[in-house]
């Protein structure tokens, strides 16, 4: 046959399709039907039209293959071999090589469960991302908060998703209490981002109020009432009251007089009032005086916002400092002191793991700025930077070995806007210890990190950890994937490189194959993106050959290109049961082939049906098969393997080459139970005791499983006692010998 094709690379898309013409002419002296089957890729992906050719003698006809591949086919070069084979006997096969490129077709898709969640503050979402394309692919991660209110964290952040399958990230919320109102939605998206692709799924925490509505009616409830108690108590007070009105305001909380000659003092007051205060008036002063001092507290490190800062306005007073009014910050950092009295303060900002300061950038309250509060105003701006003490992060890392065995280190990066990035937490990665921990320390503080976790063979993982002035956090455990590896290598006939065998293996539950091309790197072969670390079992077929079996492990990460694959030509096969003298199957029992090029062996099966044997990869001719098993007698039979068809079973039984010796010991013609007797011949030794009955009576021995030769017998009566009778006997292969000991004479 001879075939021929206009094509020699063919470029098919994932869940696309492609078209090879073949030419073929019959150049055999008979009428062909001719088929096409192909070595490289599971013949399923191909469809042949016709699926058989007629041709007469030197006549040509066209064969179409079309290719069909799977949305999620791998991506690569794969050499492949289209083989035309004709239906008569003896007839030539035709090939044609050609190489299928799989580019790259990145996808991902994003699902999530549940998908919205009602809580009062936090809340666990899981989000599955899963590879639909045909490449790896390392996948980012982030959650998008549309108003700013929520703090999101994802475990992972990164993940290394191989084609086909799914890895699920938590996402932990956390929404800012709601103390009062309706149900509120606060929508989030989480996006994933990879190379050429991306896919958002869309999240939603529903939180609740702290205070329901029925508790919030009862307090109306209860306020009413109240306000009705008061009511009346007042108003009891102000028709029985005679005291007169008494409450009055400092100077300081109203303006000076202004005088004729237009300066603010007067006699009795020669110092002015402060700025902002309030004019003097008769009856009590109005409500609403106080001043709103606001501000942002940020971290000094990051510039970030800080919440949980207690914040005091002070004065001095003759006992020293005093705190006027407090206030926290929120998550954002931002505090609101309302009701303070007009006049001027020192701002103070203080937290357990931060350093105190005072406004003005000062630790003290020597040389700190005054802050005016005016009445009836908002004094905003009032914004102070604080720093916090070194904070530590602690975690644990698991790489699916035994503990020490991967060699993994680990480094924080800053990971706020404007930090250096090119600065790390140490400077040098630092060793996951032998138990899998690690401890990051003195890390500036309050900051948010990248920790990059790094070993051999594995794909780097990146978690996102926040920390805040002097907190020592532990980080949630991280679990290093490993990374694809490959296999690959050269396939010969003990000589030259041996083309069109297909290899194949199981990877994830599926099969793969590819084959060995027949021109260009004849022979060369390889298994690409295999999960890892694993062991995998590939299987060498080819027309003509022995099929070979070859285990490989790989560990994390490891590709491996050297192998080198020799299969035996011929393909005889030899099969047949070994037997033991009572007719049972005999296991254990190793047969080898002589008289062959190459000498190949095997054993009996000691499971299932047991003694049976099959030899392949036999060359057509006369062998010997030899059968040897410990303690038996060897056998060998001869065996001619024909071309034309497969051999019949052969049977052999195996004498056992153990054998025994029995007898009486006695004294003066009576049996005597309870002696020692005991066979040796300088190397086996054996003992056994007389029994008080048996096949000879009294003084029966027996000593059994001795391989075949000469012993020395041996009787002694009591423990450590003399030898009373020796005599010397020959045990036959298989055979008992009987051999009586009679104590004090012959």
């Amino acid at each position: 046959m001879r075939v021929s094709s206009t094509v020699e690379r063919l470029d098919v898309p994932p869940g696309g399709s492609g078209i090879v013409p073949l030419q073929v002419i019959n150049t055999s002296a008979v009428i062909e039907s001719l088929s096409v089957s192909v070595i490289g890729l599971p013949d399923d992906l191909f469809r042949s039209e016709p699926t058989a050719l007629a041709l007469f003698p030197e006549a040509s006809g066209a064969l179409t293959m079309t290719l069909a591949l799977p949305d999620a086919f791998p991506a690569g070069t794969y050499p492949v071999t289209l083989v035309v084979s004709g239906s008569a006997p003896g007839a030539r096969d035709a090939f044609h090589d050609l190489d299928l490129v799989v580019p790259p077709h990145p996808h991902l898709a994003l699902s999530a469960t549940p998908s919205r969640v009602r809580t009062r503050g936090r809340a666990a979402f899981v989000v599955e991302v899963r590879n639909d394309g045909n490449v790896p692919l390392d996948v980012a991660l982030r959650a998008l908060d549309s108003d700013r209110t929520l703090r999101t964290t994802l475990t992972p952040s990164t993940l290394s998703v191989v084609p086909g399958a799914v890895t699920s990230s938590t996402v932990l919320v956390r929404g800012p209490r709601q103390l009062l109102g309706s149900d509120r939605d606060r929508p989030l998206k989480v996006a994933a981002q990879a190379t050429d692709t991306q896919s958002e799924v869309d999240l939603v925490l529903r939180q609740r109020s702290t205070i329901s509505r029925g508790l919030l009616t009862a307090l109306i409830l209860l306020s009413i009432l109240a306000l009705w108690a008061l009511a009346f108590l007042l108003g009891m007070k102000q028709v029985f009251g005679t005291d007169p009105f008494t409450k009055v305001a400092p100077p300081s909380f109203f303006a000076a007089t202004v005088s004729e000659d237009g300066t603010t003092g007067t006699p009795e007051n020669p110092n002015p009032a402060p700025a902002g205060a309030l004019q003097k008036t008769d009856g009590p002063v109005p409500a609403g005086v106080g001043a709103t001092i606001t501000g942002v507290i940020t971290g000094a490190s990051d510039g970030q916002g800080v919440g949980r800062i207690t914040v005091d306005a002070m004065r001095n007073s003759p006992k020293g400092l005093v705190v006027v009014s407090s206030a926290a910050t929120q998550d954002d950092g931002s505090y609101s002191m309302a009701g303070v009295f007009p006049g001027s303060y020192m701002i103070r900002v203080s937290a357990d793991g931060y350093e105190t300061a005072f406004y003005g950038g000062t630790p003290t309250s020597d040389g700190a700025a005054f802050v005016a509060a005016p009445a009836q105003q908002v004094k905003s701006g009032v914004n102070m930077p604080i720093t916090g003490l070194p904070a530590t992060i602690s975690g644990h890392v698991d790489t699916g070995e035994a503990p020490g065995v991967v060699a993994v280190t680990v480094q924080a990066r800053p990971a706020w806007d404007g930090a250096d990035p090119n600065t790390f937490y140490p400077a040098a990665p630092l060793p996951i210890d032998a138990s899998g921990s690690y401890v990051l320390s003195n890390l500036p503080a309050p900051g948010t990190y990248e920790l990059t976790f790094l070993a051999p063979g594995y794909q780097p993982t990146t978690i996102t950890e926040r920390v805040l002035g002097g907190q020592n956090r532990f980080a949630l455990d991280v679990r290093l994937g490993a990374g694809t590896g490959q296999i690959g290598g050269l396939v010969t006939d003990g000589r030259n490189p041996l083309g069109g065998v297909q290899v194949s293996t199981t990877s994830a539950g599926k099969t793969l194959v590819v084959g060995t091309p027949t021109v260009g790197q004849v022979g060369q072969f390889v298994l690409p993106n295999l999960p890892t670390p694993a062991t995998y079992v590939l299987t060498f077929t080819k027309q003509g050959f022995s099929t070979r079996t070859v285990v490989v492990d790989l560990t994390a990460g490891q590709i491996r290109g050297d192998l080198n694959i020799v299969m035996s030509g011929g393909a005889g096969v030899v099969t047949g049961t070994a037997l033991d003298s009572s007719g049972a199957g005999l296991g254990g029992v190793t047969v080898t082939a002589g008289g062959s090029a190459t000498t190949l062996s095997t054993t009996t099966l000691t499971s299932g049906a047991v003694g049976t044997f099959t030899l392949t990869g036999l060359q057509p001719g006369s062998i010997t098969l030899t059968f040897t098993k410990p303690g038996y007698t060897s056998a060998s039979v001869p065996v001619t393997l024909s071309a034309s068809g497969p051999t019949a079973p052969v049977t052999v039984t195996l004498s056992s080459a153990l054998g025994s010796v029995t007898g009486q010991v006695t004294q003066g013609g009576v049996g005597v139970a309870g002696a020692t007797v005991q066979a040796t011949d300088g190397v086996i030794t054996r003992t056994t005791t007389s029994t008080a009955g048996g096949a000879h009576g009294a003084g029966t021995y027996l000593l059994a499983d001795l391989p075949a030769g000469t012993y020395t017998l041996s009787v002694t009566t009591t423990t450590g006692g003399p030898v009373v009778a020796t005599a010397v006997v020959t045990i036959p292969p298989g055979g008992v010998a009987s051999q009586d000991l009679p104590i004090g004479g012959p």
